[in-house]
């Protein structure tokens, strides 16, 4: 059990190197997006959870001193995943102005919603929690697609695309735990592609 001596007599975590541990955790770049008073806004997150598949519910996070954690409050929202040559969309929803870009509104919908995403998730307001420095807004799917492409990436405070797929690695290892020589992966690769060639 800990108590309130034990928690005071901790220091505090050096900020920067915990920004740098949760850095190296990979995400995608998504822009959270709703209408206000004055027209639609939106605002970059690189991250969102999914909470809940029955009902289908997902949450995403604002610092206290942001707009969008003032107006999102109880206004249906929109979580664009956005595809990896819309860097310029993300940098324009993070506050940094891109000169002559026309920011891809989609004339139709409801509730405001980029074009030319990966996916995006409709969302209604389902509830509101108190999340330290941060307000959680969790809110319920209610309208969702997706399309084939490669979405954008935030990695260690970079922006990033997909590189090397997994099935490029070698699939088997010794049993005393040594590596396999790299040329085992790609052999392995060829032979999955062989399967697909015409005779």
């Amino acid at each position: 059990m800990v108590t309130m001596t034990d928690a005071a007599a901790r220091p505090p975590l050096d900020t920067r190197a915990l920004r740098g541990s949760l850095g190296q955790y990979a995400t995608g770049v998504a822009v959270v997006t709703y209408q206000s008073d004055d027209g639609p806004r939106g605002a970059t997150i690189n991250s969102f959870t999914s909470v809940s598949m029955d009902p289908p519910l997902i949450l995403v996070s604002f610092a206290r001193s942001t707009t969008t954690a003032q107006l999102l409050g109880d206004r249906p929202f929109t979580v664009n995943v956005l595809a990896a040559n819309q860097l310029d969309v993300a940098l324009q929803f993070a506050g940094r102005q891109q000169t002559g870009l026309q920011v891809p509104w989609s004339p139709t919908a409801q509730v405001p919603r980029l074009l030319g995403t990966v996916a995006w998730l409709q969302c209604k307001p389902w509830a509101t929690y108190d999340g330290g420095d941060h307000v959680l807004f969790v809110g319920e799917i209610v309208h969702h697609d997706c399309r084939r492409g490669e979405p954008l990436l935030f990695h260690r405070g970079t922006f990033r695309m997909i590189g090397v797929g997994v099935y490029d690695l070698p699939r088997i290892v010794q049993l005393d735990g040594r590596p396999i020589a790299p040329w085992v992966g790609h052999a392995h690769l060829l032979h999955e592609i062989s399967e697909y060639l015409e005779p």
